[in-house]
Parts: C-alpha cells; structure tokens; sequence
C-alpha cells in the first residue's frame, strides 16, 4: 500500500467516526489525514508524514476550537412574563373558530388557540387578545 493511499484510508475512518459521534473531534484528524495523503504522494518517509499528520492534527484542532465554538450556540430559550404575550403575533399552524380550538406558533411555541369571532385558516398570521390559563384568545392580523 502507498504511502497517500494509507492516509486517505485512515481520512475516511475518522470523517466516519465524526460523523457516528458528532463531535468535531474526529473531524480535524480526517482532515489532516486527507492533507497527510497529499503530502504522501511527494513524501514517501512514513516517520515524517506521521510527524506531519500529528503536528496538523494537533494545530487544527487546538485553533479551531474557537471558531466552532462561535458557530455553535446554544440556542437561547427566551424567558418571558406569559402576559407579555398580549398583543404579539403568532402564525396559525391549523384551521380553527370561535367554538373549535386550534394551535398557533408566538415565539416559537406552540399554544392552543380560540378565535374570538372569526375563522381563522393555517397560515393566518394572529394577534393574541388575552390568555386564559394555557389557551390563548386570537384575532386575525389586518
């Protein structure tokens, strides 16, 4: 087996391994086995590709945690005083009237909802009149 063809062996292992445990750990290893294998085409000393492929690994991981830190965010749940909910908009996820319930989106929640006088179609943007426990009381949005 050439040298090249061992490192990108070895790539396709851990970009498998990062994609069962996602990590980003395993990730910077297949990518510095894939550049390992590049340089193995004009290096064929498998100590120093393996210096190479450990001295990568270790930089690309060490710096790049950061940067993936920044893109991963955990996502925020908004805390908010229920009656804040008063006069927001939401988006209707089904069809529903004054006698039959419904469900409405309002910050990426979903509640159940009653029209105060009108039907209301899925996809109508709302805005909340009052609550009442866990229902929300709606209008459609001129």
């Amino acid at each position: 087996m050439l040298e090249w063809q061992f490192w990108i062996i070895l790539g396709i292992i851990f970009i498998i391994l990062e994609i069962i445990t996602p990590t980003f750990f395993f990730f910077w290893f297949g990518l510095s086995a894939f550049i390992t294998s590049i340089l193995g085409i004009f290096i064929t000393n498998k100590i120093i590709t393996s210096i190479i492929f450990i001295v990568l690994s270790t930089i690309l991981w060490l710096f790049s945690r950061k940067i993936v830190k920044k893109w991963i965010k955990p996502v925020q749940n908004k805390n908010f005083h229920l009656d804040e909910l008063i006069g927001k908009i939401g988006i209707a996820l089904t069809d529903f009237d004054k006698e039959n319930s419904g469900i409405v989106k309002v910050f990426s929640e979903e509640w159940r909802a009653y029209s105060e006088n009108e039907e209301i179609k899925k996809g109508d943007k709302v805005i909340i009149l009052k609550r009442t426990s866990n229902i929300l009381i709606v209008k459609k949005q001129l």
